[in-house]
């Protein structure tokens, strides 16, 4: 395990350059293909702060949520915890790092084990993590319960006797248990009605107004973003495209497929509503992905300089972008 590098206090967690390839299978006497699901992202998440990170179905976000949340390995790149690059650490540190980073999964439905009652449920990460004993589980998991706005007699009932809604706050409250430094958020609200998205985003900024927890939030619905993200990360084919302040992206976004992804999102102001944007053809396969520019064969500005080579992610008027021809489309 290397450890050369101490994050500054400030930063809780710093992703530099992750990747993540998986070797595919094509059939019999065919060499292996590699999927690039994840091809050098880095961000950094900060205390009481929201990181949204949005993109189309198969971009490489909820790749991203298992490398940092330590479900997976990355292939390569590195993960900054506490001074800790867990992206190769030892079993043992995991173990250790693991209680600070927690997850709320998207389907409450099925996130909940249907067989285990709210209080085995809330009091299990302690059981695991901590050395207290019963009467103390009870109490910080009855504690947690109020927190997100749960009655005591939901105490002893099962998944199945509670709405949509009260089972995500039921996932919410087991994600705090541990009192983590960072949860991933992935689509916590998709599964949802409308009426009640909205309840759980409010409980879910409140807790971190008093807690000072860090979200990476994915998510497909900008509105959703626009409500909850300090920052957010677009995310094309596994690579970031744009990066900024949540403000600049939806006031003036410059990648042309930020602006596709924000033409899409249907506005009640007339003043907000972007330029309508048809995009070609789909998302390309991560096993044969275009030369240069992976946007380049959807991109209405996309020129030979783009199917050649790469954009690099760079800084440009206050935010970082991949895209060769900013200056003049922007």
């Amino acid at each position: 395990m290397t450890q050369n590098t101490t994050i500054p206090s400030p930063i809780l967690l710093e992703a530099r350059n992750l990747a993540k390839h998986y070797p595919v299978s094509q059939g019999w006497f065919k060499p292996r293909a590699m999927a690039r699901a994840l091809d050098g992202v880095s961000f950094t998440l900060t205390p009481g702060k929201t990181l949204a990170v949005v993109g189309e179905s198969g971009c490489g976000k909820s790749t991203l949520a298992r490398q940092v949340t330590m479900i997976e390995t990355p292939t390569s790149g590195e993960l900054w915890m506490d001074g800790i690059n867990i992206a190769d650490a030892s079993r043992a540190t995991l173990k250790q790092v693991r209680p600070l980073v927690q997850m709320v999964f998207q389907n409450p439905y099925a996130s909940l084990n249907p067989r285990k009652k709210v209080s085995a449920m809330l009091e299990e990460p302690l059981a695991i993590h901590t050395e207290l004993n019963k009467a103390e589980r009870s109490e910080q998991a009855k504690a947690m319960m109020a927190r997100v706005g749960l009655r005591p007699e939901h105490y002893s009932r099962f998944p199945h006797m509670f709405s949509g809604g009260q089972r995500q706050r039921i996932a919410i409250a087991r994600a705090l248990m541990l009192d983590p430094k960072v949860i991933v958020a992935d689509e916590p609200v998709s599964a949802l009605d409308v009426s009640i998205q909205a309840q759980v985003l409010n409980l879910l900024m409140d807790l971190q107004e008093s807690s000072g927890v860090a979200y990476l939030f994915i998510s497909h619905n900008l509105s959703v973003v626009e409500h909850i993200a300090d920052e957010v990360l677009v995310m094309y084919l596994g690579k970031c495209v744009e990066q900024a302040p949540k403000k600049d992206i939806f006031s003036r976004p410059l990648h042309p497929y930020t602006r596709a992804l924000l033409a899409s999102t249907p506005r009640i102001d007339p003043a907000q509503r972007q330029q309508k944007m048809m995009l070609p053809g789909e998302l390309p396969s991560p096993l044969a992905p275009p030369p240069g520019c992976a946007f380049n064969n959807r991109c209405p500005h996309a020129n030979e300089h783009c199917r050649l080579q790469i954009p690099p992610l760079r800084p440009f008027e206050g935010r970082l972008l991949a895209c060769h021809r900013v200056e003049e489309i922007s």
